[in-house]
């Protein structure tokens, strides 16, 4: 998935699901500072592919991750988000990290959809999840309109 998509997947998966971490219910100031967490940490795990945006603005620090780990590999997994997780909330707060894990997560749910797909339990299983959509494609641009649609429905 490209850019857009993992950041509006971000902000969907905090509006839609926050409130079941109980995070979503918080003041105006503080929804918003979680909803951008929430944006931050969707975009966060392509930092392992250096021409990414996240790759590019987070230099030279990608070129090290995308030597450490190929792209789709270990940064793509739900065991490094639970490590994103616990490592945000040992230094923030739980409401933090719960909305970077959601973010986070999102991100690895998007990438599950392309063909390209991602191993959820790397490097412990090789097994991969994969969708039908090809990433940049004609598809994604309507699952891109979809979720903008979903999240106006949501906010007005």
């Amino acid at each position: 998935m490209i850019f857009f998509t993992h950041l509006l997947g971000g902000i969907l998966a905090f509006v839609y699901f926050g409130h079941f971490l109980g995070i979503g219910s918080n003041s105006g100031g503080e929804k918003i500072a979680l909803i951008l967490v929430a944006a931050l940490f969707a975009i966060l795990p392509d930092i392992d592919m250096v021409k990414s945006k996240a790759g590019r603005h987070l230099q030279p620090f990608s070129t090290l991750i995308s030597l450490l780990f190929r792209h789709r590999g270990f940064l793509h997994s739900f065991i490094f988000a639970a490590v994103v997780y616990f490592s945000v909330r040992y230094l923030f707060s739980a409401a933090i990290a719960a909305a970077a894990a959601v973010g986070y997560s999102s991100h690895l749910l998007l990438d599950a959809l392309t063909k390209e797909g991602v191993r959820p339990l790397s490097p412990l299983l090789k097994f991969r999840l994969r969708g039908p959509i090809t990433t940049g494609s004609f598809f994604e641009q309507v699952v891109l309109a979809a979720m903008f649609v979903l999240l106006l429905v949501k906010l007005v």
